[in-house]
């Protein structure tokens, strides 16, 4: 397999999501298991359900007869355990938990997990891309720092720190304990570290790896080439107007100057110039297709109105800022320059910061708020996703906050169906209205599968597939 960059970290309460969440899910389980195709599936547990209304409280049955690598057994208090750990490790996915309260085990197979307000997609935030599901084993929560050189999962694999090498290759060897063998379906895997396109797909066509994340720039070669080009929409590229109080940026505090920038994109322009028939203009903080969007709402391209906005805030000849962008999602920085580049028609001067090192690190340098405007991709299949993802961490650093918004949110979260479905949608105009996010396009998340492997699959629910399923069924294949 490849990656484009290192781990976040090896630690699952301390990981990252999308694709970088296989160097975590191949050796650790996930209380609930999120498939190719959008299905939630048993894996540690095997059962879950609401417990009375308002989807406050969510109890889930374990697996029988599960150990961790080391060989200690599956409890309810162990996974009690894990996830109290990740609630207070300090990881970037704790805010995708949602409003947790208190976690227990109210049986010996049995957890319960109560919330402080309503949480209508608890199952999906225990699956292996949101952090709290992921659980770790009482050895490794015993000495954490362990965990970055040898796994202590439940997983069908078990990191091997010796035969890795640090930002270049990841190996996992095949753990003779996991509780259903026949979903197994390699001896090993290794993940390689390779972040350029054309070395990508180069890796691909010569079957150095057979899993790789594509690029639009390479999509057409890799079809040539008879490489197995799978796509779904996933990032929606985003300018966060992080500082709207204008404590670093005066100018960001004025919800004119922030609209007139929504306006000044010509979103279709930039979309077909940047990503071809890989990228679509976004005028919303949710993508068509899933719940919450709002057909309607958004900005228009009209540079008019935006030099009338600027001007009637008093900016009519502009200002300066500096954006914060990194260059490992967003490559050669390409997307985060022609969005700066825009805001030039309207007297905008941006200076682009550019992070190289890492996630970790550009997350650390957003959240130190010396940044009043960041460029970086949101994700998420409907509103109460995509708001635990933006209201935390580095697209919030600021912690700006509204009552309707909330208000509107908090309704929503305890509905369920077509009265959901609209509450979300009437956040989705109160976002627009705010402008603190502004959404620029969307692209497809493009994966290259050599001739190899089978049964890879991806949607618009889950556009980063894992090669781990608890099933055959729903597990890769080598032919």
């Amino acid at each position: 397999m490849q990656f484009t960059g290192p781990p976040i970290s090896l630690n699952p309460a301390l990981g990252g999501n999308g694709l970088s969440a296989v160097f975590t899910a191949l050796a650790y389980d996930s209380l609930i298991h999120l498939s190719g195709d959008g299905k939630l599936v048993p894996d540690l547990a095997t059962s879950w359900n609401y417990v009375g209304q308002d989807n406050k409280v969510f109890e889930m049955t374990l697996r029988q007869g599960v150990k961790f690598s080391d060989g200690s057994p599956l409890t309810a208090d162990a996974v009690v355990a894990s996830m109290n750990y990740f609630r207070k490790a300090g990881g970037g996915l704790v805010g995708d938990a949602g409003p947790v309260d208190s976690i227990s085990a109210v049986g010996p197979d049995k957890v319960r997990v109560t919330y402080k307000s309503p949480n209508p997609d608890a199952a999906m935030t225990m699956t292996q891309y949101h952090g709290i599901g992921t659980i770790i084993g009482p050895k490794g929560l015993a000495n954490p720092q362990s965990l970055l050189t040898a796994s202590d999962g439940t997983g069908q694999y078990v990191y091997n720190g010796k035969t890795s090498v640090t930002n270049s290759r990841y190996t996992y060897d095949k753990n003779p304990g996991y509780f259903n063998p026949s979903a197994q379906m390699f001896g090993g895997v290794t993940i390689r570290v390779i972040g350029d396109a054309q070395a990508v797909l180069s890796a691909a066509q010569t079957g150095q790896v057979q899993f790789a994340g594509g690029a639009a720039s390479t999509a057409e070669a890799a079809k040539q080439a008879k490489l197995n080009v799978l796509s779904a929409p996933f990032f929606n590229w985003t300018l966060i107007l992080a500082d709207s109080a204008g404590k670093t940026s005066k100018p960001l505090g004025d919800a004119r100057v922030r609209q007139a920038i929504a306006y000044a994109l010509d979103r279709k322009g930039l979309a077909n110039a940047l990503g071809g028939q890989y990228a679509a203009p976004s005028t919303q903080v949710l993508l068509p297709g899933t719940d919450g969007y709002l057909p309607q709402a958004g900005y228009d391209y009209d540079l008019a109105k935006a030099k009338s906005l600027m001007a009637e805030a008093g900016y009519a000849n502009g200002f300066s800022m500096t954006v914060l962008t990194e260059s490992l999602l967003d490559r050669n920085t390409t997307y985060s320059q022609a969005i700066v580049h825009a805001l030039g028609d309207i007297g905008i001067k941006a200076t682009l910061h550019v992070e190289s090192t890492g996630i970790g690190q550009f997350s650390g340098d957003a959240l130190s708020k010396k940044y009043p405007a960041i460029i970086f991709p949101s994700a998420g299949t409907d509103m109460f996703q995509a708001h635990n993802q933006i209201s935390n961490g580095l697209f919030n650093p600021f912690g700006n906050k509204d009552r309707q918004l909330e208000s509107t949110l908090a309704k929503a979260f305890a509905s369920d169906g077509a009265d959901r479905t609209r509450l979300y949608q009437q956040a989705s105009q109160r976002y627009h209205d705010l402008a603190w996010y502004v959404p620029v396009f969307s692209t497809q998340n493009l994966l290259y599968v050599g001739p190899k492997l089978t049964n890879v699959k991806t949607s618009v629910l889950n556009p980063n597939p894992m090669p781990v399923a608890p099933t055959a069924d729903l597990a890769w294949k080598s032919k």
